[in-house]
This record gives C-alpha cells, sequence and structure tokens, in this order.
C-alpha cells in the first residue's frame, strides 16, 4: 500500500512539473492575435461576370546584337572589321543568355587603331565560350562615329 501512495505521489509531482513547464513555455511566446476569416466577397451573376483576359504573347527571341535600335542598321551600313578582345567582363545571366561587357581594339584598313566598350547579349554559353580575351570577333563599325560598334557573332 505504501508503494501505490508513493508511486501516486511521484505522479502527481510529474504532472504538477509538467504543467508549469508548458505555463512558462506560454509565456515567453508572443502573443498571436486569433484568426479571424474575413467574408468572402459578393459573387456575381453569370450574365455579368467577365471572360478571362487573353494569354500573353509568346516572349520575342533574344537579339544577339548590343543596341538593338541601332544594331541591324550598322550590321548592314556599317564598316566590317576584326576586334581584338582585350577584356570581357560578364555582367548578367538571365536563363541561358549571358550579357558582357567586352572592350574591344579595332584596327580598321587605312586608319589609326581605336579602344572601344560595348555590352553583347550572347543567347546560349556556347556563344559566350567562343569569345576570349587575345581572341578576335567580327565586328561592324560606323566610320563617323567610332563609339557605335556591333559584334557580328554569325560572322
Amino acid at each position: 500500500m505504501t508503494g501505490a501512495i508513493a508511486l501516486a505521489v511521484i505522479l502527481v509531482i510529474a504532472v504538477a512539473g509538467a504543467s508549469l513547464a508548458m505555463q512558462n513555455q506560454r509565456a515567453t511566446q508572443p502573443h498571436q492575435a486569433p484568426h479571424v476569416p474575413r467574408p468572402a466577397p459578393p459573387r456575381r451573376p453569370r450574365s455579368e461576370r467577365r471572360a478571362p483576359p487573353p494569354p500573353p504573347p509568346p516572349a520575342p527571341a533574344p537579339q544577339v546584337t548590343t543596341e538593338p535600335e541601332r544594331g541591324p542598321e550598322l550590321l548592314r551600313s556599317g564598316v566590317a572589321a576584326a576586334a581584338t578582345v582585350i577584356s570581357v567582363v560578364d555582367e548578367r545571366t538571365t536563363g541561358p543568355v549571358t550579357r558582357s561587357r567586352l572592350t574591344l581594339r579595332i584596327d580598321p584598313q587605312g586608319g589609326a587603331p581605336f579602344e572601344v566598350t560595348t555590352r553583347v547579349a550572347f543567347p546560349t554559353p556556347e556563344a559566350r565560350s567562343r569569345v576570349k580575351v587575345g581572341g578576335t570577333v567580327a565586328v561592324h563599325y560606323d566610320k563617323d562615329d567610332h563609339t557605335r560598334v556591333v559584334v557580328d557573332l554569325q560572322g
């Protein structure tokens, strides 16, 4: 009988200790406001509902030229030349497209060499890997404004 009483006392002490521990834990947690659901907005009759918006048009293919509004014009009317790559700095990669800043030295036929910095959007990692410091790339430049340069990745 004394064993049963001792066991009952131990159980009471254990339950009281667990209860105090739980109360202390609740007291240290920040108070959270009870969740109050918001009422649903009123539904319109079917006759007043709008049709779903049309799907967006497909995204255009990435441009290979450095400046879309001037690039194609320079590819047609600019002076073709080979440029030596002085530096390549990858600025951003979005999906397969890598945008890089190239510093190039262009040595035009019959003219003084000049350096220019331009940005190029490489459509694939393979296209980016072909451009290395010390290598050459095909470019088209404006003979009247040497700051206007387009890298011809197909050339």
